[in-house]
């Protein structure tokens, strides 16, 4: 073999060697924090993650409106709604453009800095509506009907754990009415690879040591923890809760439409 053939194979084989040794150091990595961190310190490095965010704070973000997607499955399953129950509602992008559609929304949020910024936001636009504190992963006290429930951009994806989100879930029934219809955004992913298998074994390996839920394929930490679903898996989901899943979007981002 002449030098020249041989360093360039050479060089082809040592740089798929590095690579394939990175993904698995950052596969690994993610998997410990994975299996070490608490609950609680899911919840503040999510916090840690928007607080320092600036585009959920944005003026011009904010004022964007609905994202394509959010508008065409608005239009086409909400067409006939009036009320709007609205979770993670961030900083307000969504309030205002459903509130300008002539809807009445009640909005939610878990973040005190993205509701005090939305609060402001709003009333600067003059819009009436506002933003209520709303513990994470929880449903308001006040219970009421509403022709629609949305749950803001990728907030399902936070929620560790199937059982969580399945109780999740069945604590929106009584928000509900026969005609009212779900709109879950998500992160999502064609189908599972190696990667997913070894973030949840080396998670799970240190999970074994403590009373923490177990890792599940398609949780990953990006900063903050998220999961990323396949289609299978968040049509079943929705069965599992007792919802009919009405339709469902995976393009540039995830979305499902349900109903009771």
């Amino acid at each position: 073999m002449t030098f020249h053939k041989f360093t360039a194979k050479l060089s082809h084989l040592i740089f798929r060697f590095l690579k394939g040794l990175i993904n698995f150091l950052d596969a690994a990595f993610s998997g410990f924090w994975l299996g070490v961190m608490s609950r609680k310190s899911f919840d503040f490095s999510d916090e840690l993650y928007y607080n320092r965010n600036k585009n959920y704070t944005d003026d011009k973000y904010n004022l964007s409106g609905l994202f394509n997607w959010e508008k065409a499955m608005i239009e086409k399953h909400f067409s006939s709604a009036r009320t709007i129950l609205l979770i993670a509602a961030g900083g307000g992008r969504e309030v205002l453009a459903l509130s300008r559609m002539g809807l009445e929304v009640d909005s939610y949020e878990c973040n005190a800095g993205l509701v005090e910024y939305g609060n402001a936001f709003l009333e600067k636009n003059k819009n009436e509506s506002r933003i209520k504190y709303l513990p994470r992963n929880a449903v308001p006290v006040e219970i009421k009907k509403y022709d629609g429930i949305i749950i803001g951009w990728g907030a399902y994806s936070h929620i560790q754990g199937n059982r969580n989100r399945l109780s999740f879930l069945e604590r929106l029934y009584p928000f509900m009415h026969k005609e009212s219809r779900l709109m879950i955004s998500f992160l999502w992913v064609h189908k599972r690879t190696g990667r997913d298998k070894i973030v949840k074994n080396v998670s799970n390996f240190f999970r074994m040591f403590t009373k923490k839920d177990k890792t599940e394929p398609g949780d990953k930490l990006e900063p903050g923890f998220i999961h990323y679903f396949i289609e299978d898996e968040i049509k079943g989901e929705l069965t599992r809760a007792k919802y009919n899943v009405l339709d469902y979007y995976a393009s540039e981002y995830g979305c499902l439409i349900a109903g009771i």
